[in-house]
């Protein structure tokens, strides 16, 4: 089994020094881009990431959250792809360590939308490294499992608040698990206790997975909880 364990960025508190301190000091052989969300990064910061990253870490992978003007704004239009295009291009200097482009998908959109994300799906040709998160309570149903694993797709299994009434599964598609740990209380702040960390290890450990990927986003909590748990899933308890 592969394991692979970061933070949802790098910007935050515990950072003394941005991207170089996090690559040689985190301890840590994965990071998750969110900060794209929001806006296309410049060409020469990506160009510095991959620069970087092979020079220093070159086993480092990563997950980019796409831009919300493709999965909130555009909803998976023709327009949609057209930018999706134009962020996919962007990105090529990190093609080489990148295992995901994680779309998240609206609270408004409901499995009724799955058709249209279908065409779009495929149009990417992305296959596995196309992960799909849901924010509606309507997705977490069987057939919208299957959906994804027919399409060869990755689905990204929740840690999320309890108010959102997300099940706490942690889903095997095609011998990837791909695990976001948002908080237990409420969004991006919540300290994991060795307790609640054994517990999510022991539920990917009962999928049996090829790889895992396990990402903190829990802001203030996260690269404590992140290397705690890359120890635990690597180590014999």
């Amino acid at each position: 089994m592969e394991i692979y364990c970061g933070t949802s960025g790098w910007q935050y508190n515990w950072n003394p020094n941005g991207f170089d301190w996090f690559i040689k000091n985190s301890k840590l052989n994965a990071v998750e881009l969110n900060a794209s969300f929001y806006r296309f990064p410049f060409p020469s910061m990506i160009a510095s990431w991959a620069r970087k990253t092979k020079s220093i870490n070159p086993e480092l992978r990563w997950a980019i959250k796409v831009n919300r003007f493709i999965t909130h704004v555009f909803k998976f239009s023709e327009k949609a792809f057209s930018t999706w295009k134009k962020f996919e291009n962007l990105f090529k200097p990190l093609s080489e360590n990148i295992d995901f482009y994680l779309f998240q998908l609206p609270p408004s959109l409901k499995s009724s939308f799955a058709e249209k994300i279908e065409k779009f799906i495929k149009q990417t040709k992305l296959k596995e490294k196309f992960a799909l998160e849901v924010r509606n309570l309507d997705w977490f149903q069987e057939k919208c499992i299957e959906f994804a694993q027919k399409l060869g797709i990755t689905w990204v299994s929740v840690d999320a608040p309890d108010f959102t009434n997300f099940p706490r599964e942690v889903y095997n598609l095609n011998g990837i698990v791909y695990l976001r740990m948002h908080g237990r209380y409420e969004w991006y702040s919540h300290y994991y206790t060795d307790e609640e960390l054994l517990e999510v290890r022991a539920k990917i450990l009962k999928t049996r997975p090829k790889k895992v990927y396990v990402f903190f986003n829990n802001n203030h909590n996260m690269l404590e909880n992140a290397q705690r748990m890359f120890v635990y899933l690597t180590k014999k308890l």
